[in-house]
């Protein structure tokens, strides 16, 4: 503990929230909001449906915030763990050079998947605590001296973390994967030990799986089917030839496609190549420079090839889930290895490399702050130009139909994806019903009444090209014809 408290590491912190600060104030001084956060910000306590997901963590997180979510306190929070989270990866690892500190941080720090983990505000404290969890445990694994808590402890962080996003668990088995390489580098690599964390990762998982059907049972709750949560079973097993050839696909699409996150545009596809090259070439100098012997050139060939596979490895016990930035934590592994070998000759291709990549991060989160924002801004105006043209009429029922399209603006092409271009209005109608009270309720104090679902699809029927009219003394508002109103 006195070591991670050094003066470097206090000051490599206070950088950390710095840049935090620096790369995501919009959250702080905008309303940068999504659907779902619409839905769940200020006052949320809805951790049913939580629970129904397994993520029963979340609900012992919302009862020690007394289930308010505010924005700041919660990304004040969110950034001290995130600044935690990087000194443990940087002493895990052992880098020794500051620039690749430096580098490290920044990477992490103003990458799109902790932006978009930032983003979801009412559980961005659980997850992060997810990440620093995973993390803390193969750290006290690696430096304890103590057997009970070598053991007890880092399996007991493993249930925490996957008590609050089943996701990490592949970036717990990515960290430990990436850091197994890192080891292999050693001549004198203990295998037992480092196979004995494979055990307290399983042993986790098994009493996660426990706790969390015990959940369902005292909370009188059943599994919900959302992402197939309810398909967590023996079945999935059998399907892992087929998941084995998956995670290659999502491997493929997250760094070389726009599926997952926006690539093409800022040539972040052509930027992860060039990434990789260098990480292969890092491998094969080190493995050369530190005289590996046979038998480790073959393990750590094959754990580098099987990469992807633990990259996604949550995709192995859930079935058919899908991945998206939230559930991608575990691609920030790959750097921590690159950027843990000080003793190369070519550092400043890496530093290149990296710099070029933090940079096009820079500018989509950036741009993804700036589409939200724009994307309020027309809510906004919007419907508040309709309760003022209808002042009087405020008794009556209002509906939104239709979406604004953002994805043809300039800024829209430089965002990360994921929801940024999405509308603030979820399509189906309970959630859309849900979505404008709350809007109309928390931004003008008003209580409006949104039209029945019968009155809804009622609606859809007739044919018009204002934004906002009047039906059967019915006010809707067409957000399809935006643009056509604007031009």
């Amino acid at each position: 503990m006195k070591k991670l408290l050094k003066k470097s590491n206090i000051t490599l912190f206070i950088i950390s929230i710095f840049i935090l600060f620096i790369g995501h104030f919009s959250l702080f001084n905008k309303n940068i909001i999504s659907a779902d956060i619409l839905l769940n910000n200020n006052y949320y306590n809805g951790y049913s449906w939580e629970i129904s997901l397994g993520r029963f963590g979340l609900y012992l997180i919302g009862f020690i915030k007394s289930y308010l979510n505010i924005v700041h306190i919660d990304l004040i929070i969110s950034f001290v763990l995130i600044g935690i989270s990087c000194i443990l990866i940087i002493d895990l690892f052992n880098i020794k050079n500051k620039i690749n500190k430096i580098l490290l941080i920044v990477f992490i720090c103003l990458n799109p998947i902790v932006s978009a983990t930032l983003l979801f505000n009412y559980c961005s404290i659980g997850y992060l605590l997810a990440f620093l969890c995973g993390i803390l445990s193969l750290y006290i694994y690696i430096k304890s001296k103590n057997k009970y808590i070598k053991y007890i402890v880092p399996t007991l962080l493993i249930v925490a973390s996957l008590s609050m996003y089943q996701a990490y668990l592949s970036f717990i088995v990515s960290i430990y994967v990436i850091y197994f390489i890192k080891c292999l580098f050693n001549k004198k690599v203990n295998y037992k030990e480092l196979i004995k964390y494979v055990l307290c990762i399983l042993i986790g998982v098994i009493v996660y799986f426990i706790i969390m059907k015990l959940s369902l049972l005292i909370f009188n709750i059943n599994i919900s089917s959302y992402c197939n949560a309810d398909k967590i079973c023996l079945k999935t097993l059998l399907a892992i030839p087929n998941k084995i050839i998956e995670s290659y696909k999502l491997f493929y699409s997250f760094y070389f496609t726009d599926s997952i996150m926006k690539n093409t545009y800022m040539h972040n596809n052509i930027i992860n190549i060039l990434l990789f090259g260098i990480f292969i070439i890092s491998l094969v100098i080190n493995i050369i420079k530190n005289k590996v012997n046979t038998i480790n050139i073959v393990i750590i060939s094959i754990l580098v090839l099987l990469l992807p596979i633990f990259l996604n490895s949550v995709i192995f016990v859930i079935d058919d889930s899908k991945l998206q930035l939230l559930m991608a934590t575990s691609y920030l592994c790959i750097p921590c290895l690159l950027l843990s070998f000080d003793n190369y000759n070519y550092r400043y291709i890496v530093y290149v490399i990296v710099i070029l990549l933090i940079r096009n991060y820079l500018v989509q989160i950036q741009a993804t702050y700036l589409t939200l924002e724009n994307t309020y801004n027309k809510y906004d105006t919007i419907i508040s130009t309709a309760i003022t043209n209808n002042i009087n009429d405020l008794d009556k029922r209002f509906i939104v139909i239709g979406n604004i399209d953002n994805k043809n603006t300039e800024i829209s092409k430089m965002n990360y994806g994921f929801i940024s271009d999405d509308g603030l209005f979820w399509d189906e109608y309970n959630l859309r019903k849900l979505g404008f009270e709350r809007f109309c309720n928390q931004y003008y104090g008003l209580d409006l009444t949104y039209g029945s679902e019968d009155e809804y699809k009622y609606v859809l029927d007739y044919d018009s090209d204002d934004l906002i009219y009047n039906i059967d003394q019915i006010i809707v508002i067409n957000l399809n014809n935006y643009k056509k109103t604007v031009n």
